[in-house]
C-alpha cells in the first residue's frame, strides 16, 4: 500500500479543487480555506473508509457525516450560513463517475450494468443526504436545548 497515492494524493486533488469551486461562489479567503480544509476533511475519512473495508454507502455517510459536523461548528464560529462549507465539503463525496458509467451504459443498452452502477450512485447520494440531515438534526435539537437553558437562565436572575 502506498500511503502517497492512498490518502495524501487525493485529499490534496480535493483541496484544490474544492477551493476553485469556491472561487466559483465568490467565498471569501479565510472561509474558503475552511471549506477547503472540510473537502480535504471527507475526503481523507472517505479514504480511510474505503481502505477498512466498508461499502461506498457507508463510506459516504460516515465522511458526509463527519463534514457535515465540521461545517456547523466551523459555522458557528465564523458566523456565517452552513452551507458555505458544507456544500464545498461535500463535493469529492459526489458519485459523478457512478452517474456517468450508469448513463453510459444505458445508452449502450447494457440494462444489469445499469441498474447496478444507478443503484450505487443512488445508494451512495442517498447516503451522503442521510448523513448531512442526521448531524444537522443533532445540531438543531442541542441548539434549541442550549437556547432554552440560557433563557431560563435569564428568567430565574430576573426574579431574584
Amino acid at each position: 500500500m502506498n500511503i502517497f497515492d492512498t490518502f495524501i494524493l487525493p485529499c490534496l486533488c480535493s483541496f484544490a479543487a474544492c477551493a476553485a469551486f469556491g472561487v466559483q461562489f465568490n467565498i471569501r479567503a479565510w472561509n474558503l480555506l475552511g471549506a477547503a480544509l472540510g473537502a480535504v476533511i471527507s475526503q481523507l475519512i472517505f479514504s480511510v473508509a474505503e481502505h477498512m473495508g466498508l461499502t461506498g454507502g457507508m463510506c459516504c455517510f460516515i465522511a458526509a457525516a463527519a463534514v457535515s459536523a465540521y461545517s456547523e461548528i466551523l459555522a458557528r464560529r465564523c458566523k456565517v450560513p452552513v452551507n458555505m462549507f458544507l456544500v464545498i465539503g461535500i463535493i469529492p463525496l459526489v458519485p459523478g463517475g457512478l452517474t456517468y458509467y450508469a448513463c453510459l451504459s444505458l445508452v449502450s443498452g447494457e440494462r444489469e450494468a445499469f441498474l447496478e452502477r444507478a443503484s450505487l450512485a443512488f445508494a451512495e447520494a442517498g447516503s451522503i443526504a442521510m448523513g448531512i440531515f442526521a448531524v444537522s438534526s443533532v445540531f438543531k435539537v442541542a441548539v434549541d436545548l442550549y437556547r432554552e437553558y440560557i433563557e431560563h437562565k435569564k428568567l430565574k436572575t430576573v426574579k431574584k
